[in-house]
């Protein structure tokens, strides 16, 4: 135990100066190992570090095995030396230069990483994900073939054609190994690639990465936490509580701490590390060895041997994958995911269809099967409709005689509008109102036919007894409005036509029963039109909004959580190459979806566009893309697919409630108005009506700022999401 506190009290002479401290031999010793960590602290929780002051030197061409039991922060460590994550303080340095910046290997080819998730598309076959991350790292696809066929016999890989979905998890995880090594990289980052492995694969890998080393120069910094499997690495860390507490190679672990295995030793070291947690040391290293002149000579050593290699290497992927090549594999893996996702291709189809399906059943038609009360003192029930009144002009005297007019009233009526109920006295058909059983009662009294006749006849000179009794009183039930609404307009205009029939007969003018107010024909749409014709185009504009809403609320989440976007970027991909490659994508299913509604709303419902149906599509086509735009800002702002959907759901009503869809934006306070406007569907939604109804051409303002705010909109989340992207890496 005394010697291995002693060695604990033993600082890594590097980790106890400053960088700009460091001499011409530690620069040295940067261009010489892989990966250099010096006093790396990284915080999750504040007071709890999950890497506290941890130095870490890889040398090159060797198999660097980081061991620790699961939680100690192996996995952050990694995430943090391919640029994944960030330290808090501390510095790292990857093949010569620091993550992210010029002169490193990270991002780009001269890696491989696997993470500890599978970092897979579910929809990928094996062939496509290796040929995948073999394209974005620039290889050609008979170099992938011919790496493909040698890395499926040496980690036994599935059949070509299988889905990653559908393998095991064993299975998977050797393709997510043979996915970091499909290109041959500089370094070979490695975060517990056989865990779950036979142990006869496991060692079949345990050789062939010791051959690469020695014969390829390739670096491989591997984590596990079987301490044991290590036992075939040049160096070991041996890492507890976000600390290194020994570095250095296997056989002089087991000399130095005279033990038979690896478990001995990592026990003592933890014990020498409670203890000195106990006495309030701060820090618990084991040193490397060899000094710092004679590391540097060591590994100067092994750098020549391995120089020429290298570059080689560097000469082949000249650090530099183009664009273009990145750009078309990424627009693949889209279109693997998009095709092989069948439910996802049902609801970009179906749905549309179920949705304007359902507009066109259940919205603007006639409210049926109602009931309506009629109290008839005239004539009671009108001998059951045997009785429909008579109206006798006397042509000698030029007058006319009224007998049960209200029978033909309520003949003229019948039962196209509600159904006719009679009653005896309104108590009981009041009774029935209340209960929901009719929608209203019509009362006639008893002298109703020679009221009207005497009012008609001299309108100027009636009685007010006349006035009273020649009209019909309506008692309608106001609880449901729009059916109220209905019934007062149908039975208004009903009596209009009725009258003047039966002015017609009586030699009257028939314009003598007119109101006087007289509605010509509209400027602009029909007279005739409903209620479905305003909600239409703000329906049309919503439904393609939150489709698209719905379709890429999920993707920036699905990648993050399946780990192949951070993967991606670790390879050299850039943020704004995925999230191009995803609008682009995502955008012909918005083309699919604007078709599909133009087609069912125009063709098939006969709905009139007085304007240019290319301007029309192209409104149309502009909402979806917000609505794009609008998921994607929401995936990149929720860590999971609960919080997108509690998102995406949550802005669905409120968006219907104030962008006038169902109630005109005049009928809206001041203030809930201008917010209205400020909203990404209001102002499209006016703009598009003003060209179905109105006929208006992109000139004119209505159009022009309808489309004006949907393309500010579109930039100012694409910019969003390209800030939240960045923030987040």
């Amino acid at each position: 135990m005394t010697t291995l506190t002693q060695a604990a009290h033993s600082l890594d002479p590097f980790g106890v100066r400053s960088l700009n401290e460091q001499s011409s031999s530690f620069r040295k010793m940067v261009q010489q190992n892989a990966v250099i960590v010096r006093n790396a602290v990284k915080f999750y929780v504040p007071e709890k570090p999950i890497l506290n002051g941890l130095n870490m030197t890889v040398p090159k061409g060797t198999i660097y095995g980081l061991l620790g039991a699961s939680g100690c922060g192996k996995t952050t460590l990694l995430s943090c030396v391919v640029g994944v994550k960030h330290i808090d303080t501390g510095e790292i340095w990857v093949l010569g230069g620091k993550p992210g910046q010029q002169g490193s290997g990270i991002p780009g080819p001269r890696v491989g990483y696997m993470p500890q998730e599978i970092g897979l598309v579910g929809e990928f076959s094996m062939s496509g994900a290796l040929y995948y991350f073999g394209r974005i790292n620039g290889l050609e696809d008979e170099e992938i073939e011919t790496r493909q066929k040698f890395l499926s016999e040496l980690l036994q890989l599935p059949p070509a054609n299988h889905l990653v979905k559908n393998m095991s998890g064993g299975q998977q995880r050797r393709v997510s190994f043979a996915a970091a090594m499909i290109h041959c990289p500089e370094l070979l980052i490695l975060d517990e690639p056989t865990v779950g492995m036979d142990p006869i694969l496991s060692n079949n890998i345990w050789i062939y990465l010791t051959k690469i080393t020695k014969e390829e120069g390739i670096t491989v910094l591997i984590t596990t936490h079987y301490i044991q499997e290590a036992k075939d690495s040049n160096v070991i860390g041996l890492m507890r509580s976000g600390k290194l507490l020994a570095e250095s190679s296997p056989q002089e672990l087991l000399e130095r701490f005279q033990c038979s295995s690896l478990e001995e030793a990592f026990l003592g070291l933890c014990q020498a590390q409670n203890s000195m947690m106990l006495a309030g040391a701060s820090q618990v290293v084991e040193p490397i060895k060899n000094t710092e002149d004679d590391a540097c000579h060591q590994e100067e050593d092994s750098y020549k041997r391995m120089k020429d290699r290298i570059a080689e290497y560097k000469a082949r992927l000249a650090y530099k994958v183009s664009p273009t090549r990145r750009f078309k594999a990424l627009m693949g893996k889209n279109a693997i995911q998009f095709f092989r996702f069948y439910s996802g291709i049902i609801f970009a189809v179906i749905f549309p269809l179920l949705q304007i399906s359902s507009f066109f059943i259940g919205v603007g038609g006639d409210p049926k099967n109602l009931k309506i009360g009629i109290i008839n003192h005239e004539a009671g029930n009108c001998d059951y409709g045997n009785n429909i009144g008579s109206v006798l002009y006397d042509e000698e005297n030029f007058s006319c005689h009224f007998s049960n007019l209200s029978c033909r009233f309520l003949h003229g009526y019948g039962d196209s509008i509600a159904e006719q109920k009679f009653y005896d006295d309104m108590s009981d058909a009041t009774h029935d109102i209340r209960d929901g059983e009719l929608v209203g009662v019509m009362y006639f009294h008893h002298n109703f036919s020679e009221a009207l006749q005497r009012r008609t006849e001299d309108f100027v000179n009636a009685r007010t007894e006349d006035i009273v009794s020649g009209k019909i009183d309506v008692f309608l039930d106001m609880g449901d409005m729009q059916i109220g609404q209905y019934m007062e307009k149908k039975l208004y205009e009903r009596f209009f036509e009725i009258y003047k029939d039966v002015l017609k007969e009586c030699k009257y003018p028939p314009k003598f029963g007119n109101i006087p107010i007289r509605f010509e024909d509209a400027v602009y749409s029909d007279m005739d039109h409903g209620y479905d014709y305003f909600v239409a185009p703000s329906f049309i504009m919503i439904l393609l909004f939150f489709l698209s809403t719905t379709v890429s609320t999920s993707l920036i989440i699905t990648d993050r959580s399946e780990g192949v976007w951070d993967r991606s970027l670790v390879q050299g991909v850039k943020n704004g190459e995925i999230l191009l490659a995803h609008i682009l994508t995502q955008t012909s299913l918005v083309i699919i979806h604007v078709t599909l509604t133009m087609i069912l709303f125009f063709p098939i419902w006969d709905l009139v566009c007085e304007g240019s149906y290319i301007l029309v599509f192209f409104i149309m086509f502009l909402s979806g893309l917000t609505g794009l735009m609008y998921g994607f800002f929401i995936s990149v702002t929720c860590k999971d697919h609960t919080m997108a959907n509690y998102a995406s759901t949550g802005s669905f009503f409120p968006l219907i409630i104030i962008s006038a869809s169902i109630w005109p934006i005049e009928g809206m306070p001041d203030v809930l108005r201008y917010f209205s406007y400020c909203t990404p569907t209001t102002l499209p939604s006016i703009a598009l009506r003003a060209v179905i109804f109105k006929g208006y051409a992109l000139d004119k303002e209505e159009v022009f700022t309808g489309v004006l705010v949907s393309c500010a909109y579109i930039s100012m989340l694409f910019i969003f999401v390209l800030i939240g992207l960045k923030l987040k890496s």
